[in-house]
């Protein structure tokens, strides 16, 4: 087997400055929601840094991740197969599935090759990872370190690939020797591409849509729930009524505080639900969606409590 790296490309590093400024950004804003909590407020102000906290975090793990892309990409010759590395993705390329090499800077049918990228996969400073479309040579997909122009394409008949390694030409040399002794399938059958990643926890859930959409669906109400008791928390008497007996008379008393229990209640119960569906998906998806939709109902029942108590002060 040989190890390839891609070529080194200085504005990979510009990627660093994402976690940077989302850990620096993280940082402010618990600051300041510490500070305003600790004072006992709660209003609009503590909602919104609340979800600018929680932005940021996110920022700064696909930053991170984005980061560890960049700098995880490699490719390796093993017999039988070629490998690229972006990540935690492995994409194996058969040898035996290579109809053709395309050297960096190679004109094809008399034009230099031009890929029109989908979405950001050549947004990004430093690498192109993502899918595209070529005139010369159909569907796309790369995984390297500089534009179009400087990589080497590996082509089969449903999909070229696009790479950058280090000494392309040596690779090339080597990746042809590799072809040469490769044997011909003797069924004549296309050998299959074929990508890997690690079971990553709850990357199930995303790959469902009705489920993704569930799980979205319930956090987004909470989040509603938050800022709605944001807006109306700082205009609540110093002691208001908690609970109704069966007679419409007021049997619990308590602090405005109290109430802040309801979203946060609800909180844990869409993550309690959100678990036991991500453990139910795979051997049940009726039972993960009922878990979900629950998760979602619950939201709206606390919801409409507290709106209940809020009108009724």
């Amino acid at each position: 087997m040989s190890f390839w790296r891609p070529q080194p490309n200085p504005a990979r590093f510009l990627l660093l400055l994402i976690p940077v400024a989302a850990s620096l950004l993280s940082l402010w804003l618990w600051g300041r929601i510490a500070e305003r909590v600790g004072a006992g407020m709660y209003d609009a102000g503590v909602f919104g840094m609340g979800l600018a906290l929680f932005l940021a975090l996110f920022l700064l793990g696909m930053g991170l991740y984005l980061v560890w892309c960049a700098f995880s990409i490699s490719y390796s010759l093993e017999p039988g197969r070629l490998v690229l590395r972006c990540g935690f993705t492995r994409l194996r390329v058969p040898l035996g599935a290579v109809t053709d090499v395309h050297r960096a800077g190679d004109a094809i049918d008399d034009r230099s090759v031009v890929v029109k990228w989908r979405g950001a996969a050549s947004l990004l400073p430093g690498y192109v990872v993502g899918e595209g479309q070529s005139a010369q040579l159909g569907r796309v997909f790369s995984i390297a370190t500089v534009p179009a122009s400087g990589q080497v394409f590996v082509a089969t008949r449903r999909r070229a690939y696009g790479i950058s390694p280090q000494n392309s030409a040596g690779f090339v040399q080597e990746l042809n020797r590799h072809l040469e002794a490769e044997e011909s399938d003797a069924a004549g059958e296309t050998p299959v591409v074929s990508v890997s990643r690690p079971a990553l926890w709850g990357l199930g859930l995303w790959a469902d849509r009705p489920v993704r959409l569930l799980t979205g669906a319930g956090l987004v109400m909470n989040a509603l729930l938050w800022g709605y008791m944001g807006l109306v928390y700082a205009d609540l008497p110093p002691r208001l009524a908690l609970h109704w007996n069966a007679q419409a008379q007021v049997d619990r008393i308590g602090d405005p505080s109290e109430l802040l229990g309801l979203p946060l209640f609800a909180l844990a119960i869409w993550f309690a639900n959100v678990l036991l569906a991500r453990w139910a998906l795979t051997r049940e998806r009726a039972a993960t969606l009922f878990l979900l939709a629950g998760a979602v109902a619950v939201q709206a029942v606390f919801f409409a409590g507290a709106l209940s108590i809020v009108l009724k002060n």
